[in-house]
């Protein structure tokens, strides 16, 4: 489903992905600064929000201080996400960009690649969120992104988990809004690889929808 009323004027919702320590959190601050460089406004997220309550038991989770169902840790992941759908929804809506560290496509990778939960059943809770303008996947060489500062920190953190989430990823490479970057250049590398993708969405702004909308 989508909007009846197309608005040029919107903001953008631009999703940054990838496994651990791939760049995310840089190239979002990149992206963030860039946007307002240009005389944008823009917002930043982070899933999982670990201000929240239940952030505050993924954080845990995530820690591995907190033992869940893997059912359950889904499941509030997604949770997680709705908490913002409404913000992120009338911000948009209020012409402000948002960047995003992590989204739903995260929560179906880790869910589904690292701890076996069925692709579709993960995939259909997270229907009706907003869906992104686009998705930035930073491609990265897993024996360069393990090394690190922070590797190995939080429970899925390891060479085997982040090459069965990987491969989930990929599932996701023929949605139109789907970008493949090369995140083993430098920083300033691959933020210049990113821009024109941004830049290209800026030209053809469509109404906000939902998803599964291209399924």
């Amino acid at each position: 489903m989508q909007e009846q009323n197309s608005n040029k004027n919107r903001g953008i919702f631009i999703v940054l992905e990838g496994t651990d320590r791939s760049g995310k959190t840089t190239q979002s601050k990149k992206i963030y600064d860039y946007l307002i460089s240009i005389g944008r406004k823009c917002v930043e997220t982070k899933f999982p929000d670990r201000s929240t309550n239940i952030g505050k038991m993924l954080d845990g989770y995530l820690g591995k201080s907190i033992k869940m169902a893997p059912q359950v840790s889904h499941l509030l992941f997604t949770a997680n996400r709705w908490e913002l759908n409404n913000y992120i929804k009338e911000n948009l809506e209020n012409g402000i960009d948002v960047v995003c560290d992590r989204y739903s496509f995260s929560g179906i990778a880790y869910s589904s690649g690292a701890i076996n939960l069925d692709f579709e059943w993960c995939k259909s809770r997270e229907q009706g969120l907003i869906s992104p303008d686009i998705v930035v996947f930073l491609e990265v060489n897993l024996d360069l992104s393990s090394t690190r500062s922070g590797f190995g920190v939080e429970i899925y953190e390891n060479i085997s988990d982040q090459i069965s989430v990987r491969k989930v990823y990929q599932k996701f490479s023929n949605y139109s809004f789907w970008r493949n970057i090369n995140a083993s250049q430098s920083p300033d590398d691959v933020f210049k690889e990113i821009v024109p993708h941004i830049e290209q969405v800026f030209q053809n702004i469509k109404p906000i929808s939902y998803l599964w909308d291209e399924d």
